[in-house]
């Protein structure tokens, strides 16, 4: 039996591909994202947030625990698990709390 590459759509093969390789990619980012949520809330959870060291943050280092906590509870909006939200709910506070008396 003789192979006719002739009829062998390179193009469309290599996007079929990529759009495979691509989904795959998401999935796995999505993954990856959702583990590190759960990390980061199985810290909070045992050790909260530390004011001492908070209160040694940079501003921009406030804002991006405050932009990771507030990302965080809209994942847990979504699933609706909503004692995680509460529980990061206070945490926020407290940053907010140090936010108000620099």
């Amino acid at each position: 039996m003789e192979d006719n590459f002739d009829d062998f759509d390179f193009e469309n093969f290599m996007e079929e591909s990529n759009k495979e390789w691509n989904s795959k990619m998401e999935k796995w980012k999505e993954r990856m994202v959702i583990e590190a949520i759960n990390t980061n809330y199985d810290n909070i959870s045992k050790n909260g947030i530390s004011e001492w060291h908070a209160r040694h943050l940079s501003q921009t280092e406030l804002f991006n625990l405050i932009e990771t906590l507030n990302y965080m509870i809209e994942h847990y909006v979504e699933s609706e698990e909503y004692e995680k939200c509460a529980l990061l709910k206070k945490e926020l506070g407290k940053i907010d709390d140090l936010m108000t008396t620099r």
